[in-house]
């Protein structure tokens, strides 16, 4: 076998470390395996992109190479057009960096590089700041949803706690309290006779449990105004069916058994934490006092209430609150206006939180007393039901004349 032979073998074996090529004078002239297999790929690359960064890296491999006359040929006829398809995005200001190191418009590219680098991150940065403010702001809203009725009972219990003049007309009442009677007033519409007016706010809830599932629950938060010869002689904050576990749940999302005792008793610790730091600070010099509350009087059995919207402050003082097309009554709705219109009989509906109660004679049970206080002659009481409660099963607190 002949020298060429062998040699032409050695190259299709890929064992040859350089071929023979003829010059442009004439002479012989000797191309690495690597510098040959380059070439090649630049001969049988088609796509324009492979192709441009196939001839940069001969030029800046080889500059002396046996086709390098060649492919500096084809790099500067092609410059100008990709520089032309290349010059507006970050990716091809890359592509045209690669593909030509030393070119005529590489400063004035890199240049742009950093400049449109510089806009893409704020950008990014700007679209990044924009979901976190979403995730936040959704986050922020679960979050007052699940503690309406923490606003709601605190509210509540601040401006009935600070009303001073139990046991006088309604009427003296609602003008002596302008925020109370403006915020009884509002939307959910309240519901008066001539010996009371009902207040219920009410609202759905879920519980995660393991495997996906859910718990569907309702939170009833009621307000009671109870009159005598049309007097205000107590109002109540009633959490039916056993609602301090009820509030528990919804704002912890956490399931309560009631009839487990631990379970109920961290409920009730767990409401009388939110409701203490009120009463003390408004029921300034209120003594401690020893009483068993009365049995709580049930509703009837006329139907539950409208559901609230517990996206807003819905037990907030109305200028508050959001104003909606519901919460903007045609007439006065302070409680004085709406007592009026009772005692002539233009309002006699009750309303009733929860499931129909059945008109069966029912045996009254004595709630648990927590906390009593009394303050000249107001008393402040916080209950919850007992073990043998049933029915309503009210949580929650009021607040009357003494005796």
């Amino acid at each position: 076998m002949s020298f060429f032979a062998k040699l032409t073998k050695s190259i299709s074996t890929g064992l040859a470390f350089s071929i023979i090529a003829s010059s442009s004078v004439g002479c012989s002239v000797f191309a690495s395996h690597n510098e040959a297999n380059l070439y090649r790929r630049i001969r049988n690359t088609p796509t324009s992109n492979e192709r441009m960064t196939a001839l940069a890296e001969y030029a800046t491999g080889y500059p002396n190479g046996v086709w390098i006359t060649e492919v500096a040929s084809e790099r500067q006829t092609s410059e100008a057009q990709v520089w032309a398809a290349n010059n507006q995005s970050v990716d091809g200001l890359a592509f045209y960096v690669t593909a030509y190191p030393d070119g005529t418009y590489v400063e004035q590219a890199r240049a742009r590089q950093t400049a449109l680098q510089t806009v893409t991150a704020g950008r990014e940065q700007a679209v990044e700041h924009q979901e976190a403010h979403a995730e936040q702001t959704a986050a922020e809203t679960a979050d007052e949803r699940r503690q309406w009725v923490t606003r709601a009972a605190q509210f509540w219990a601040r401006t009935l706690i600070g009303i001073r003049n139990y046991g006088s007309p309604i009427g003296q009442v609602a003008r002596a309290n302008p925020e109370f009677s403006r915020a009884f007033g509002q939307a959910p519409a309240p519901q008066c006779t001539a010996e009371r007016c009902v207040k219920h706010y009410h609202a759905q809830y879920a519980i995660p449990v393991p495997g996906g599932n859910r718990i569907e629950r309702e939170m009833h938060v009621v307000l009671r105004v109870l009159l005598a010869n049309g007097r205000v002689n107590r109002i109540e904050v009633l959490f039916p069916n056993h609602g301090f576990s009820r509030w528990y749940e919804l704002e912890n999302r956490t399931s309560v058994l009631d009839e487990d005792p631990e379970a109920r008793l961290a409920a009730i610790e767990w409401a009388l934490q939110r409701l203490e730091p009120i009463v003390a600070e408004v029921a300034t010099g209120a003594r401690a006092i020893d009483m068993i509350p009365e049995p709580i009087a049930p509703f009837g059995e006329s139907a539950g209430g409208e559901d609230t919207d517990t996206s807003t402050d819905v037990a907030t003082a109305p200028q508050d609150a959001t104003p909606t097309q519901a919460q903007t009554p045609a007439v006065d709705p302070s409680l004085e206006a709406l007592m009026s219109g009772a005692v002539v009989g233009e309002q006699t509906t009750e309303v009733t939180p929860g499931a129909q109660v059945e008109a069966t004679e029912q045996t009254l049970v004595y709630p648990l007393g927590l906390r009593a206080l009394q303050r000249g002659n107001t008393q402040i009481v916080i209950f919850a039901a007992g073990d043998g409660d049933h029915g309503e099963a009210f949580d929650g607190f009021y607040i009357e004349r003494a005796e």
